[in-house]
């Protein structure tokens, strides 16, 4: 007849690789293995194995079987030095104090700002009543805000590549939208007497000029999925977010932390990373120090060895082209629950169904 060995709290039995079974109530010899699924199961759960078959005369007879648990793969992304994050072009427009002359002229990149009493067309901007008003409305105009047909011509459009940002009563600071070389050399100019540019062009380099630093070495790709590091984020100076820029934060400990928090969509997004940036769907955010950032694989098993890891920064390397590296993934025994097996030094039971991505069986040593 089939027998049924119940586990409960009772830890003075003993295990043992083979039992007798002595009557019909399931009484086991004094190893047992009845006080082994207890133990693996932590007297939390009420485990029921029917033995069926595998009873033959009076002995129980387990599956000879190592069952593996799966293992995630793993990467590890190392700093040695200064990275060289991307950054924004801007600049500085100044006055004098005095108010600019009607039909005077400010270019920025291939928008021409033309200063008027009166409004007429796209892109003239108010005067108003003193040099510092006037700075005001450039800014409206700019940045496509305030009121139409009162600070600037109804139908001027945003400018598609600069926001301005910082003002005062003499000066206009402009930000490029997006980091990168892209608009370092457009135009910055006029012919007002009263109005004077840092530089010709925007990221030309003389006193408040500064060009901004290309982002095409300040990338960390994870299976494809590109985050850049910024000394700024774009929608600090009020322009759109870009998803997925990581904020530098003046060193590379910080930038790697920062990482981290863009991969696992921690606190805080717009701040630390853009916002817009999701939680990333294939890899989480491992142990991280100073100088190391590990990522390891959402499935695991050596699934994980297809999830590829690359970076275009200085002084930064992955030790590998692909997970795996840090941690070999492994695929798990596929099992299910309260399947029992054994081998020669453990007893392992499956406490749910086991999928080769799953890591669900227990063991305790045999002695």
């Amino acid at each position: 007849m089939g027998k049924t060995i119940r586990s409960g709290a009772d830890r003075s039995k003993q295990m043992a690789a083979q039992v007798r079974l002595l009557d019909a109530a399931s009484l086991i010899t004094a190893e047992t293995l009845e006080g082994a699924i207890a133990e693996i199961a932590g007297d939390i759960v009420d485990v029921e194995t029917p033995l069926g078959d595998s009873v033959a005369n009076g002995v129980l007879t387990l599956t000879d079987k190592t069952p593996l648990n799966a293992v995630a793969a793993e990467g590890k992304l190392t700093s040695s030095g200064v990275l060289v994050p991307g950054s924004h072009t801007e600049t500085v427009l100044t006055s004098d104090t005095t108010a600019p002359v009607d039909g005077k002229i400010v270019t920025i990149g291939t928008t021409v700002y033309r200063y008027k009493t009166v409004l007429a067309q796209a892109y003239d901007v108010a005067i108003g009543s003193s040099a510092a008003e006037a700075l005001d409305n450039l800014k409206d105009a700019i940045n496509a805000t305030g009121t139409p047909g009162t600070e600037y011509f109804a139908g001027t459009l945003v400018h598609p590549d600069f926001i301005a940002t910082d003002n005062a009563d003499t000066t206009q600071k402009i930000v490029a939208r997006a980091p990168g070389v892209d608009v370092n050399a457009d135009p910055t100019t006029t012919d007002d007497t009263h109005l004077s540019w840092e530089d010709t062009t925007a990221g030309g380099g003389t006193g408040s000029s500064v060009a901004g630093v290309t982002t095409a070495a300040s990338h960390v790709v994870i299976n494809g999925r590109i985050y850049s590091f910024v000394t700024a984020l774009s929608e600090t100076s009020g322009a759109d977010a870009i998803v997925d820029q990581v904020l530098y934060g003046g060193a590379e400990a910080n930038a790697l932390d920062n990482l981290k928090l863009a991969i696992d969509h921690g606190a805080t997004e717009g701040t630390e990373y853009s916002t817009g940036t999701v939680i990333n769907a294939d890899v989480s955010g491992g142990a991280n120090t100073n100088t190391t950032q590990i990522v390891i694989a959402k499935v695991k098993g050596v699934i994980g060895h297809d999830i590829t890891i690359t970076t275009d920064c200085a002084n930064t390397v992955w030790d590998a082209g692909v997970l795996g590296t840090e941690e070999t993934g492994v695929d798990g025994t596929v099992g299910f629950k309260n399947e029992i097996v054994s081998d020669t030094g453990y007893i392992y039971s499956c406490t749910a169904d086991n999928t080769i991505a799953d890591a669900n069986w227990k063991k305790v040593a045999i002695s």
